[in-house]
């Protein structure tokens, strides 16, 4: 009779244990499968981008680096990069330095300002799918969108038209290509959010809710196990009437 009663006791905890627990393990199992089934590099987007990097075939007007560095004194590291503008592959260089970054012409060495028509092309060239079609530009300053670091912005956010709602997001200074997102991007990024239960920043597995859950699921394992003590228990004992 006490061991019915303990195991009464025990069935009461697990139940308790598993109605308050269950779900996020269930939330575990779905997270967790979705970040194994799809390929990494399909989630980063990887698909989506090609390299449009062009050779300078020209370096006769191009200004020398002495020039660069007597115009732009502050700067600390440079790039003889190409830029699509104009609809033509233009030569550029890519100044870092104290100051920030700016890009300018080789030949003539003044400042380029990207326009969104400038980004708009870039992105397209950026985008490696047939068929591309732009749905609309967007230049970021204030607010970012959740799947974008507020520390880029500002920004120039271009997005597609296409199965994956593909976002390609632009740097206003240089027009590099700084982060791409599609829609599967963003269902890894909820599921990685309730995997590690950051619903804040996504980024921090050391919360105290995962801790905490996790020490939850330990105690529904252990009163499991304890439950499946009692039955095996109950399972062996000889019931009364029985011969010895």
């Amino acid at each position: 009779m006490t061991q019915v009663k303990h195991s009464s006791r025990w069935r009461v905890w697990h139940r308790w244990l598993s109605l308050v627990f269950g779900v996020q393990m269930v939330l575990w199992s779905i997270s967790g499968a979705y970040m194994v089934f799809f390929d990494i590099d399909y989630i980063h987007g990887d698909h989506l981008i090609q390299d449009i990097s062009t050779p300078i075939t020209t370096t006769g007007s191009i200004a020398s680096v002495d020039a660069v560095l007597a115009k732009y004194p502050h700067t600390q590291t440079l790039e003889l990069e190409t830029r699509w503008l104009n609809n033509q592959a233009t030569p550029v260089y890519h100044l870092q330095g104290h100051q920030g970054e700016a890009v300018i012409d080789a030949a003539s060495l003044a400042p380029i300002a990207f326009s969104q028509q400038d980004i708009e092309a870039l992105a397209v060239r950026y985008y490696a799918l047939d068929d591309p079609k732009i749905a609309s530009t967007v230049y970021l300053t204030d607010e970012a969108p959740s799947e974008l670091n507020p520390k880029l912005l500002p920004i120039w956010q271009v997005n597609f038209d296409d199965f994956g709602s593909t976002s390609l997001y632009l740097s206003e200074v240089s027009g590099e290509l700084l982060v791409k997102r599609h829609t599967f991007w963003r269902g890894f990024d909820i599921f990685w959010m309730i995997h590690i239960m950051d619903y804040k920043d996504r980024v921090d597995i050391e919360t105290w809710w995962l801790q905490g859950f996790i020490i939850g699921t330990f105690l529904l394992m252990i009163t499991g196990v304890v439950l499946l003590f009692f039955t095996i228990s109950f399972k062996r004992k000889p019931k009364q009437g029985d011969s010895a």
